[in-house]
């Protein structure tokens, strides 16, 4: 999975998850805990699931049903950014929740509005990442932590 430059994929951090979104769920997107299934771990796109629920970032796009690598803390990943602001080497990153699944679970930097947000990680690009909905950018990410913008 390495194919993507800059990515480093950590399998002691990864988990095998089934797609239980009812759809495909997209590429280079957070997802978070669905409903288990017996005893396999359940994930779904970050518009269906709470964004508190993140369970790591996907790298590929399963179909409903289908086995998938679920990529979490010290992994850097291509993720997708939500094009609201440009982001930079070492930005901090958080989840966005979306309001659909087409939106839900990509990133951008920490807001300087009032609200709380999850950080995900820190921006790794090495050149700025433009302003544009679904711009691709590369993540290190960290355990899913709530902060707050006062």
């Amino acid at each position: 999975m390495g194919a993507i430059a800059g990515t480093r994929l950590l399998t002691d951090t990864a988990k095998s998850c089934v797609n239980r979104a009812g759809a495909a769920l997209y590429a280079d997107r957070l997802v978070g805990y669905g409903t288990p299934d017996g005893s396999e771990d359940a994930v779904d796109n970050l518009y269906t699931t709470n964004v508190g629920k993140i369970a790591g970032a996907i790298q590929t796009a399963p179909a409903d049903d289908e086995h998938v690598t679920v990529w979490g803390p010290g992994s850097i990943v291509q993720l997708e950014s939500d094009g609201t602001a440009t982001m930079a080497y070492g930005d901090d990153v958080v989840a966005v929740q979306g309001g659909s699944a087409a939106v839900g679970g990509r990133v951008k930097t920490l807001p300087g509005t009032t609200g709380a947000y999850y950080l995900v990680g820190k921006c790794r690009s090495k050149s700025t990442v433009a302003a544009t909905a679904g711009a691709k950018l590369l993540v290190e990410l960290c355990h899913p932590t709530r902060v707050y913008v006062a």
